[in-house]
């Protein structure tokens, strides 16, 4: 008997490398999405994406697992994390409303309700809300992800293959621990295959110091920059000055302040079994090539575009 699937975003980043996993594993998936399906796709059915409760039930009902990436990224254009919170708990009503199996909900590492940075505070919202609504469930805690065309490290790339001086914020000693795309989707799918409520965070193997990582990336690149140690809120400002020009958010205060504070860093064991390093040293021709304009991808025309 086939099991179901509903993911939210099966036609972006996470979202899609998950619908293909559980696919590999003989789900039928479907999703919840405001975007058309790239070319060469899937096919995956969709229903839009529309935080009301009689339409998710709706398109939820049925369902063995949800797998749940909706997020925003930053404030924008009326999106809060604070509405974000709220949309959230609609589709986890209506989860419960419509007898969803189970519940995958991607957060974030270090997701806490006491942290100052909106992301985390509000993610952290969201995972008591998962732990709250009496399904069965599984919390699943990504790093960085790193994969084609994810949007920090993609971006870093293009700075580096266009620029002979590379600002390095507070010098860089600070940590990140990585994973990869593929790695994150079947984190995932295992938590949507496992039983009982589960907390768990999607970290590769590799720890690096962020300016060691920029190093390995320029290295994958073939390009050799100028690095050059500044404080924060002086790289943030000529970050800014050059936002002006590609009309998206770079790297936005809280991001920085995330990377500093070393909560892309998961505290428990990795899961994930495939090197970063190994990854960009293979993929680094093509990294950088196009900028990724992250306010494109979710706003306007750009939130019904296709990723491919």
């Amino acid at each position: 008997m086939s099991r179901r699937a509903v993911v939210t975003g099966a036609f972006s980043f996470l979202g899609a490398a998950v619908a293909k996993e559980l696919l590999r594993r003989g789900f039928s998936v479907s999703t919840l999405t405001n975007r058309r399906p790239p070319v060469g796709a899937p096919e995956i059915p969709a229903t839009p994406l529309l935080f009301e409760p009689d339409h998710l039930t709706r398109a939820l009902r049925g369902a063995d697992v949800l797998v749940n990436t909706y997020w925003i990224r930053l404030p924008r254009s009326g999106r809060t994390f604070e509405t974000a919170v709220e949309d959230s708990r609609v589709l986890i009503d209506a989860a419960r409303a419509a007898g969803v199996g189970r519940i995958v909900h991607v957060s974030v590492t270090n997701a806490s309700p006491d942290s100052r940075l909106g992301y985390y505070r509000g993610k952290a919202e969201v995972d008591g809300l998962v732990r709250a609504s009496g399904l069965s469930h599984a919390i699943v805690r990504p790093t960085l992800i790193v994969g084609p065309a994810d949007v920090l490290t993609s971006n870093i790339a293009w700075f580096l293959r266009r620029f002979p001086l590379f600002p390095v914020p507070d010098g860089g000693a600070y940590r990140l621990q990585p994973i990869t795309l593929a790695d994150a989707a079947r984190i995932a799918a295992d938590a949507g295959e496992s039983h009982g409520d589960v907390d768990v965070d999607a970290a590769g193997p590799e720890v690096f110091s962020f300016a060691e990582y920029l190093r390995v990336l320029a290295g994958a690149q073939g390009v050799r920059p100028r690095w050059v140690p500044v404080p924060g809120w002086l790289a943030l400002a000529g970050i800014s000055a050059i936002e002006l020009f590609l009309r998206d958010t770079v790297l936005s205060r809280e991001e920085l302040a995330g990377l500093e504070q070393e909560l892309l860093v998961s505290r428990r064991a990795p899961l994930g079994r495939e090197s970063v390093r190994a990854w960009l040293l293979g993929n680094g021709d093509g990294l950088g090539r196009m900028y990724v304009n992250d306010r494109r991808r979710h706003f306007g025309r750009g939130a019904q575009e296709p990723l491919d």
